[in-house]
């Protein structure tokens, strides 16, 4: 996650181009983690919470959110947003939660940030800082989207997001974890004996699932981000990607690229209309589980 800590990356354009999650997806962390009735929604932890997005949501179901995250670049955007109550915001590594107490905190979330993380760190944190009755819930959005009216689209966005010669060497270590539907966290709880794992996927467009080892439920709806775009505001959503950061970097000269993919995708489907409404559906990942006993 080292872009996003640094000086080059722009954390208000993130703040403002990035998308809400959807309102039912804390229903479903709710129903999900008070399905024991023991559980309580005391203290929720959103790890890797970059300008607060998702812990700003969680407010509405726990008593106190604290937001975590180990760049204070993004942490100066996310303690701009007045809340009430306020969250507090800590830096901090995901895998190095010092300042909470073992056993202390009802549900750990991580919004579209776990692949950064070294993964049997954060689990091994996870378990620590977790209640007994606790659940952890790893979710995020790859970024990419099959384009429903405009499928050329969809080969496009890959190769400019994967391809090495575009911006696939540029993306900081752990992309690919995300990419292939946080199939590498299922494995790894799956080992550590947390409980009630739930991975679930949409839409069956995830590299290399469904998997034989370790297969997903298969979504027939979004659950984690239901994202209305036109092309200005995925071009917008497109600049807050660190790979684009990192690139314009080492090339600065050079014309944006977010830019030439949108005009070139344009070009290919013959639209003129920045503001025509584009028909998406955006791959996404959802697991849910308890700690072992």
């Amino acid at each position: 996650m080292a872009t996003y800590s640094h000086s080059i990356y722009d954390s208000s354009n993130y703040q403002n181009n990035r998308p809400q999650y959807k309102d039912t997806l804390v229903d479903a962390i709710l129903e999900y983690h008070l399905k024991n009735p023991e559980a309580t929604t005391d203290l929720a932890v959103d790890v890797a919470t970059g300008t607060g997005i998702f812990a700003r949501q969680l407010q509405r179901g726990f008593k106190r959110v604290i937001g975590v995250d180990i760049s204070e670049v993004m942490l100066q955007s996310a303690r701009k947003v007045a809340t009430q109550p306020p969250i507090e915001f800590v830096q901090s590594p995901a895998e190095s939660l010092l300042f909470l107490e073992n056993g202390s905190v009802d549900v750990v979330t991580v919004a579209t940030g776990a692949h950064w993380f070294n993964i049997d760190g954060f689990i091994a944190e996870a378990k620590r800082v977790l209640k007994p009755t606790g659940t952890l819930v790893i979710f995020g959005y790859t970024g990419f989207a099959s384009f429903v009216d405009y499928p050329q689209c969809d080969t496009m966005l890959k190769e400019f997001g994967l391809n090495d010669s575009k911006l696939g060497s540029y993306w900081d270590q752990g992309r690919d974890v995300l990419v292939e539907g946080y199939r590498d966290y299922h494995k790894a709880l799956a080992n550590g004996k947390w409980v009630d794992i739930f991975r679930r996927i949409y839409p069956n467009t995830i590299q290399g699932e469904p998997s034989a080892e370790f297969p997903p439920v298969i979504g027939d709806s979004p659950v984690v981000m239901d994202y209305s775009v036109n092309w200005r505001v995925l071009k917008n959503y497109w600049s807050t990607w660190s790979a684009l950061a990192t690139y314009h970097r080492d090339y600065p000269e050079r014309e944006a690229f977010d830019q030439v993919l949108i005009r070139e995708m344009m070009t290919a489907v013959g639209a003129s209309n920045m503001d025509e409404p584009l028909n998406l559906e955006w791959e996404e990942v959802l697991v849910f589980c308890h700690p072992p006993q």
